[in-house]
């Protein structure tokens, strides 16, 4: 029995036509939705979240703002305020359906208050609502890092700009940086019939790199990291001095740049794991940041879900 058994095996292994598909029908049980939390807490701005419900993975019912909840604000364990919704100012996220047959946008709405978060510390926010299990959420904004040997070289390439800046990384705790540039340039010029002509730019500017701190792609023109952002920790480099070498490609000179600006950001765990797992999703079409979430991503929300997350952003103005 045990030959014949192992012989009608070998022999199904050399021909498709043996079939032995299983057909396995799964019940999945119903989902429970609960309060969704999202929000971005940064020194440079005040305090805004959004506050939704949930949606089950294989639904194509959409995540909604949740406008009546009672949303608690609190500074290193102390209550500061009250947030309210801004009904006034809708922000719009996109809704990928999960069998893909479309897409479209959900009004939200922030709930605010004009405090400016501070650094150095552990903001938690609370919410509160009759329909729901209550929900909280914390999250710490670390202290400044100091830039400093900045320089501008415009003169070593044509066609790209070249800048350094350095920083010391704290060799107590595991450090975790972002980094954009920012610039507005204007170019006039005088077209075939002699009329004066403006062309410009202004928004966020890609730049290059080789830095090995920076997530790594196939080189392309010499270049391993080629982006308008990065996202990088300290693990090559903790607690030593950090030398930051980027290339600018640009149509336009930096003479003709009136505002360059360095968007330098410190930021905790959660919020770096909170990205990385972000950029899977955006990648499968599914809800961002400010949103219910399809599938779970990194979440340190108890009870429920979203994340949230916070900054310390430094701007450096090279050209004011």
């Amino acid at each position: 029995m045990k030959f014949t058994l192992l012989y009608f095996l070998a022999i199904c292994s050399l021909f498709i036509s043996c079939d032995l598909d299983t057909v396995v029908d799964l019940e999945i049980p119903p989902h429970e939705p609960v309060l969704v939390l999202n929000g971005l807490l940064n020194t440079d701005t005040i305090v805004q979240v959004v506050v939704s419900n949930s949606v089950g993975a294989f639904s194509n019912s959409r995540p909604s703002f949740i406008n009546d909840a009672n949303v608690l604000l609190y500074k290193e364990g102390e209550f500061i305020d009250t947030l309210l919704p801004d009904l006034l100012n809708p922000v719009y996220v996109y809704n990928y359906f999960s069998d893909n047959s479309g897409v479209d946008s959900i009004p939200m709405y922030y709930y605010k208050n004009n405090y400016v978060p501070e650094k150095d510390i552990t903001y938690k926010i609370d919410v509160n609502h009759l329909d729901y299990n209550s929900i909280s959420a914390q999250t710490y904004i670390p202290s400044d890092v100091e830039l400093y040997n900045i320089s501008v070289d415009t003169l070593s390439n044509e066609g790209r700009i070249g800048l350094t800046f350095s920083f010391d990384d704290d060799s107590e705790t595991q450090n975790y940086y972002s980094l954009r540039l920012f610039s507005s340039c204007t170019k006039q010029y005088e077209d075939e019939y002699g009329y004066l002509q403006e062309w410009g730019f202004r928004g966020d500017t890609e730049f290059l790199s080789n830095d090995l701190s920076f997530p790594s792609d196939i080189p392309f023109d010499g270049f391993t990291f080629r982006g308008s952002s990065v996202l990088f920790t300290d693990a090559l480099f903790n607690g030593q001095k950090k030398i930051i070498n980027l290339d600018v490609e640009t149509e336009l000179s930096y003479a003709e740049c009136d505002t360059v600006i360095i968007k330098f950001s410190t930021f905790s765990n959660d919020t770096y794991l909170y990205y990385n797992s972000l950029g899977e999703h955006v990648d499968n079409g599914e809800l961002g940041l400010f949103g219910g979430e399809v599938v779970p991503v990194y979440s340190n929300v108890d009870n429920g879900l979203g994340a949230l997350i916070s900054r310390n952003t430094q701007r450096i103005f090279l050209k004011p």
